[in-house]
This record gives C-alpha cells, structure tokens and sequence, in this order.
C-alpha cells in the first residue's frame, strides 16, 4: 500500500485518465561478460517491490537473456506480469535484414513460450528502432503470431523516431496492434517523458504537468530497466550513449518514488490486456499520405548524431 499519497503536493494529483502500465525492458547491462551480471538480483528486488504495491505489468525481455536465465523469466510469469520479447539480441532493427529479423525473433517467441508454458504475444523493439527504414518488422511480427508492438517514438528523435504515427495506439495494415511511446511537449521538442532516462531526471513537477497537458494517451506505459533501479553499479562508459552516458546513473535513487506517485490512482494492467484500446484507434498506414491520426507530417527514419 502507498503511505504517502494523502500527502501528495498537488501537481501529482492528476485528473481522470487512462491508467499507466508498468513495463519494464529485461536486459543485461554490463561492459563485457567479466563483470558481474547484476539484472537477476535488481530484477528479483523490483518483483518483490512490484507484489507489495499490487501492480502487474508486461516485462519485456531479450532472448539470449532469457535463455541464459530461465528460472528468472520463469519467476517473472510465475509473479502473474506478462512475458513478451524484446528482441532477441539488443540490437537495433534497422541492422536486421528481413531474413535475419525472422530467424531471430521466432527463436526468442519460441524461447520464451517454453520457458512460461503461455503464448508470447508482445514485442518490443530496442531503442524504438520501429521506423521506416524497419517497416519490414511489421508484416514479420504479425505472421510470426504477435498480436501487439510496443516499438515506436511517435516524434523527432536523436537516435530513432517515427515522426507522423499517431500519439495513441492504434493498428497497423496487417492488423497487429501498436502501443506507441508516449510523449509530452511541442514541436519537436517532446520526449517519452513517462520512462528510462526522461523519468529519472525529469523533477516530478514537471513530470506531473506532463502528465496532466499530454495525458490523453488512451493506454500509456511508462518503461524502466533493470539498471534504473540499481543505485550500486559501479559506472562504467556505455558506447551507445555517447557523452551522455553519466545520465544513465543519475535519478536512480528517487525513481520508485516517481513511480509510485504516478501510479497512485491504480496501475493499468498488462498491454496484452489493453487490445482492445489499440483496436479503437483506427489504421495507420505510413505508406499512404491520407492516413487518419498522423502527427508532425511526414514519417522519418533515424538521424544519426556524431
């Protein structure tokens, strides 16, 4: 039970609105193999403060993980979240063929559904690598059997995003539900502000303003991983980060108090449970200019940054 929501200051009391769902990207976070792996034990403390707070989210996780951690993955379903792929490799989509997406994300569905004995439906892409220059992942993921993506960044982004994809979930072509990021901002100025870095280093008013102005995400999900949680990492230089990498251990400490605050009014359940919104948003299609529910104009694929 949450102690200090009768205390909330005013700008966590938010309005009705859709509920949050937990999410969370299972990985491992480490420079090379002869470090220590630290996710099992951050992620079992993360289980057992999730079970105090009666929260049940969907736990995205990466293929060769699970495959190295079965009984972990195997906890995580027994805790009653939902088991859905991340990838099998943590790697962008855009650095996969066709071919090579199918192979490896059927082995991780594959994977996944022997080690929980239930249909993996979800998938996540990393780094919201679901752009145009991916689309091909699309038509894979829905003849693979998925029934959802949680994939895109619907705005301009630094490294990958979907300017022109509707804000709130909606369908794709094939009819695979997508459950985009949320956002919060103008122009091109807007972030998923509701997980991973943006969450840890956002002050909470602002988070809470965020929230109340671009709150209209009919099934919004705030995202976290492993790593966000773990105030003892030691630091260490992450090459996808760039210069930004000492970001990556700020916050830490004050996210569950984040977390708790925004999902003070009740958590959303797992997306799997959440089709249905999906369904209600109507189609996308990227590919045709007249497409219902576009935002910022035209989709684009990733700008690359020096």
């Amino acid at each position: 039970m949450l102690t200090d929501a009768p205390t909330m200051p005013i700008f966590w009391q938010l309005p009705m609105s859709p509920p949050i769902t937990f999410t969370l990207d299972l990985e491992d976070h480490r420079p090379d193999t002869t470090w220590p792996v630290r996710y099992d034990t951050i992620m079992r403390d993360v289980l057992d403060r999730l079970d105090e707070r009666n929260i049940v989210g969907t736990i995205f996780v990466v293929g060769e993980l699970a495959e190295a951690a079965p009984d972990l993955v195997r906890e995580v379903a027994a805790r009653g979240h939902e088991v859905a792929l991340h990838s099998w490799r943590h790697i962008p989509l855009t650095d996969h063929t066709p071919e090579s997406f199918t192979v490896e994300t059927k082995r991780g569905k594959d994977v996944l559904e022997a080690i929980t004995g239930e249909a993996c439906v979800g998938f996540r892409a990393p780094t919201y690598s679901l752009v145009r220059d991916s689309l091909f992942s699309v038509d894979v993921l829905g003849e693979l059997g998925f029934s959802y993506s949680s994939s895109v960044l619907p705005g301009p982004n630094p490294l990958y995003g979907f300017p022109g994809a509707p804000r709130s979930p909606y369908l794709w072509p094939n009819g695979l539900v997508e459950f985009p990021g949320p956002l919060g901002g103008v122009g091109p100025l807007v972030v998923p502000y509701l997980g991973g870095t943006y969450l840890r280093l956002l002050p909470g008013p602002v988070v809470g303003m965020a929230r109340r102005i671009w709150g209209s995400h009919t099934a919004p999900w705030t995202y976290c991983h492993p790593y966000d949680f773990d105030t003892d990492e030691k630091f260490w230089w992450v090459p996808d980060a760039g210069r930004m990498a000492p970001l990556l251990w700020v916050g830490r400490k004050g996210l569950w108090k984040k977390l708790d605050r925004l999902l003070a009014n009740g958590a959303g359940p797992p997306l799997r449970a959440r089709l249905e919104e999906g369904t209600r948003g109507g189609v996308f299609d990227p590919l045709d200019p007249s497409s219902p529910g576009r935002h910022g104009g035209a989709p684009q694929s990733r700008v690359k940054v020096a």
